[in-house]
């Protein structure tokens, strides 16, 4: 087994592994990493998919049984965050702890209508559809005006999505979430938890990262100054400071 605690890098919608390479770079020094494509994102077929966060949650727990890891800690983006609370709620025994970025356990009245939006989007156009949509979401996931960060995350989105069907199972999945929120069990996580919000995020904004904070015992809230979503690109040397101080200290 390694010595390294082990970080599990899980990405958001409409992204790959590839949009950890800011932070692997970083953590490596310090803990064993894994990254990996998300069920119908990257290189990770869609496959015979149920459209639940649950099903994201048991595919982690197949992947790690190819790794003589122990508990992991999670660090989950956006969506990849949800991943997170879902699995440290159905395998606590596998979870050492969690660090969610720019997330939520709930999907509100608005959160649904952009999902359902691009569910009729793609449904209408296919992957043309899908890339022009990424492209207006992924401006809108910065608060910096820095084109080329902008258009790095721009071109990520785009390749990332190589099967509509799988945009259309994570949108599902999202949904499903705002039909069955996560926080009522949340209370039942023992875990260190970290929560980080961007302060100008307008997809997670810091009210949802506070709602999960609060419902998960002695979870610890922080708030990224002068900051969109994408926590990754535009804050992140202390993004990595933060991910990597609180594995440390735990």
């Amino acid at each position: 087994m390694s010595e390294r605690p082990t970080a599990v890098l899980i990405h958001g919608l409409s992204e790959t592994r590839h949009v950890w390479h800011r932070q692997i770079s970083f953590l490596e020094q310090y803990f064993r990493v894994i990254s990996y494509d998300v069920r119908g994102f990257g290189e990770s077929p869609t496959g015979n998919a149920d459209g639940t966060v649950r099903q994201f949650a048991d595919d982690l727990a197949q992947l790690l049984s190819a790794f003589d890891t122990g508990p992991v800690w999670l660090v989950g983006f956006s969506m990849g965050g949800v991943i997170s609370q879902r699995f440290a709620l159905d395998f606590p025994n596998q979870t050492k702890g969690m660090i969610l970025i720019a997330s939520s356990c709930t999907v509100g009245t608005l959160g649904q209508k952009f999902f359902n939006y691009r569910i009729q989007q793609v449904q209408k156009g296919g992957l043309k559809n899908i890339a022009e949509t990424n492209n207006d979401d992924a401006r809108g996931c910065f608060f910096t005006k820095d084109e080329k960060l902008i258009e790095e995350y721009k071109k990520l989105r785009v390749t990332a999505v190589q099967d509509p069907a799988g945009y259309l199972n994570a949108c599902h999945a999202m949904l499903d979430v705002g039909a069955n929120p996560l926080t009522p069990e949340l209370n039942t996580i023992g875990c260190p938890a970290s929560v980080i919000a961007g302060e100008h995020d307008p997809y997670c904004p810091p009210k949802a990262s506070k709602m999960i904070a609060d419902a998960i015992p002695n979870a610890n809230l922080s708030i990224i100054e002068n900051v969109g979503h994408c926590m990754q690109f535009e804050a992140s040397d202390q993004l990595n400071d933060q991910i990597s101080s609180f594995i440390t200290s735990h």
